[in-house]
């Protein structure tokens, strides 16, 4: 995550990953109409309705998968699981990650998703979005092989941290109309 310019910063219950300013290139905040934007000077910010903004960070996280995906949790993956438990009950890839994870529950390890779990990623996120509640069941995303990072937090908003220009123009397409 140093190499990325990820740097950690520690909230009351919870932890918030940002990149530092030397390896930032560009800042996007997405909001529904219910959060409003914590952009800061220079940061592009989009409000849109609840559907729009998980169709807009799944598109996003297509974009951004390009193979590896790292997620952390804010805090300890037992309230992410716990979110998303009921929605993702039926999903058998679901099931077989779940398992696997379950031994992770009361960490802050990341969960490395490959090629093959792209839908599990996405049904995950869709789920937490829909089902989670605030900043401590978040959770952020950096593609392994791309300078960026995505800060997910139930009901909005989700930032990202772009290393290039090139890269939020690139992924900027699945929310900007």
């Amino acid at each position: 995550m140093n190499d990325m310019g990820v740097v950690k910063e520690s909230a009351e219950d919870y932890s918030l990953l940002r990149m530092s300013t030397d390896c930032l290139s560009a800042k996007h905040c997405l909001c529904n109409d219910d959060t409003t934007c914590e952009g800061s000077e220079g940061t592009f910010c989009k409000e849109m309705s609840m559907e729009e903004l998980i169709q807009a960070t799944i598109g996003s996280i297509h974009k951004l998968h390009g193979g590896q995906t790292i997620m952390v949790p804010a805090t300890k993956w037992r309230s992410v699981f716990d979110a998303v438990a009921f929605s993702m009950a039926d999903d058998e890839s679901w099931q077989e990650f779940d398992a696997t994870a379950t031994v992770r529950l009361n960490t802050q390890d990341p969960l490395l998703f490959e090629s093959s779990d792209e839908q599990t990623l996405t049904g995950l996120i869709t789920a937490l979005m829909n089902d989670g509640e605030g900043q401590a069941q978040g959770v952020f995303l950096f593609p392994t092989g791309a300078p960026a990072l995505v800060h997910i937090v139930p009901g909005g908003p989700v930032k990202f941290w772009f290393g290039t220009q090139a890269l939020a123009d690139e992924v900027s397409e699945a929310y900007v109309s």
